[in-house]
């Protein structure tokens, strides 16, 4: 053999060697994955999952056994990198692991109330995930020294319940949430004084009796519509961003009636199944409701009264009222001391787009998705904004666990718009305010003076419509 065969000889065992040494592709979904931001970790076995809240140290279960299909989308697999969606806007990207944690697979499935234990467990998980600090001037170590002196004294879990409390209400954010067994809650009285204030459905329904010519609903008064009188303007109040599902035909039904039979049908499908049946449920009604609106010359969509829901239903409903594809927002993570990858949301026109003018009214009870949807206005100035500015809590609601069975929750999205602006605290602001008192019970009394109902909202926009498209 020549020295040119021996050395073509050579390379080829060369690279046959180093092809049998590289690692092959690992093609199986199955394994240990570690979440990017949000504290967890997911081991897929087949099609079942567990998913795992972790802090540095601890490991406590959220699901066992759960059937990965009823919960995620595979957005995308390659090797050691997976992309999930649990339904919503945003995608969870994984990182796979050789194995669990020890603190993970030696974690003790029985209760602890170590106050000590829990409060470090709920401290670290906002250190490393909670997004507002800054924003919201919580000196977070300052905390820790403080009341880990108070630890010393507690005695009971109602003792415990009452520190939590106490550091979580500081934070005044609407999606930080402690649920704990009501044994451990202080009961609200309601004292005589209180005994005459208004609720939502009182006012919205003096609202489209008031000003509307006539009015339909969907889903027991979840979103209602209608004509306002002597003027050309369409009127849709949507009260929540939840339950647009089509499940139940019969609309007759008490308030009571309708809650028990949708929430059968609910319980009879899987978590992805009830979100891609809240987004037909969108398209259902809004059909329904553009076909009795298409001849009017604007829309005002209410949304002064809606606490949010889903961030998916917000979006869908947009979709109806704009002509144009546009990146209308970003979200990313809190991850440590970083962020993980910024994801941009591209919102696509519907197929049913309504035609005329659009007007929007918010006050500072329009939270969390309904903020979204007046978040995605803003990309198209078109849509105009009437009243005050919303709540400004916009994450998805992040829920943790800890040892003694209590949950919590915290906000570690950060959502800001195309050019980087972010609205926490403040909210989305209108083009034309109004100044609703921010105390929800003093809202609603505001559109009473002695026995007369009056809406400066709606009053506003229809002074404004007629100057503007006179």
């Amino acid at each position: 053999m020549n020295i040119k065969a021996q050395l073509k000889s050579s390379i080829f065992l060369i690279l046959i060697l180093a092809s049998c040494q590289r690692p092959m592709p690992n093609k199986s979904i199955s394994g240990v994955w570690i979440q990017e931001g949000y504290g967890r970790i997911i081991t897929i076995k087949d099609s079942t999952y567990t998913y795992f809240n972790t802090t540095e140290n601890s490991c406590l279960p959220l699901i066992s056994n759960g059937k990965l299909t009823d919960r995620f989308r595979i957005v995308d697999f390659k090797n050691d990198k997976l992309i999930l969606n649990p339904g919503g806007i945003v995608d969870y990207g994984f990182t796979r692991s050789d194995k669990l944690p020890e603190y993970c697979v030696n974690h003790n499935i029985k209760k602890d109330h170590s106050p000590e234990l829990n409060f470090n467990i709920l401290w670290n998980t906002f250190d490393k995930h909670y997004a507002f600090f800054e924003q919201r001037n919580i000196d977070w170590n300052s905390v820790k020294i403080e009341y880990q002196e108070n630890l010393k004294n507690i005695q009971s879990d109602k003792e415990l319940y009452n520190l939590f409390a106490d550091i979580l209400n500081s934070f005044n954010d609407g999606h930080i949430r402690l649920d704990v067994p009501d044994s451990l809650r202080v009961k609200n009285v309601i004292s005589k004084k209180n005994e005459n204030r208004k609720t939502k459905k009182e006012v919205i329904n003096d609202i489209v009796t008031t000003y509307l010519n006539g009015f339909k609903s969907y889903n027991n008064d979840l979103i209602q519509w209608g004509i306002l009188k002597k003027e050309n303007i369409g009127y849709i109040v949507i009260t929540d961003m939840n339950n647009f599902s089509n499940y139940i035909p019969n609309q007759d039904l008490t308030a009571q009636e309708f809650k028990q039979e949708y929430e059968k049908v609910l319980e009879t499908k899987s978590g992805i199944t009830q979100l891609d049946d809240e987004l037909k449920g969108v398209d259902f009604a809004m059909n329904k409701i553009l076909s009795d609106l298409a001849e009017t010359n604007s829309i005002i969509i209410d949304l002064r009264f809606n606490g949010g829901g889903y961030e998916t239903v917000a979006l869908k409903l947009l979709s109806h009222f704009i002509k144009e594809q546009k990146h209308i927002l970003s979200i990313k993570a809190k991850n440590g001391n970083n962020y993980t990858n910024e994801q941009e949301y591209i919102l696509n026109p519907a197929k049913n787009v309504y035609q005329g003018k659009v007007t929007v009214l918010t006050s500072h009870n329009t939270a969390s998705a309904a903020e979204i949807f007046a978040l995605g206005t803003m990309a198209y100035p078109e849509i105009k904004r009437f009243g005050s500015s919303t709540n400004g809590i916009f994450s998805e609601i992040l829920w943790k666990n800890l040892p003694n069975g209590w949950e919590f929750s915290l906000s570690n999205e950060v959502y800001s718009d195309p050019k980087g602006n972010i609205y926490e605290i403040t909210g989305v602001p209108p083009n034309y305010e109004t100044d609703y008192p921010k105390d929800r019970t003093s809202f609603y009394n505001s559109f009473y003076k002695g026995n007369e109902f009056k809406d400066i909202g709606i009053d506003k926009i229809i002074t404004w419509h007629n100057t503007v498209y006179k």
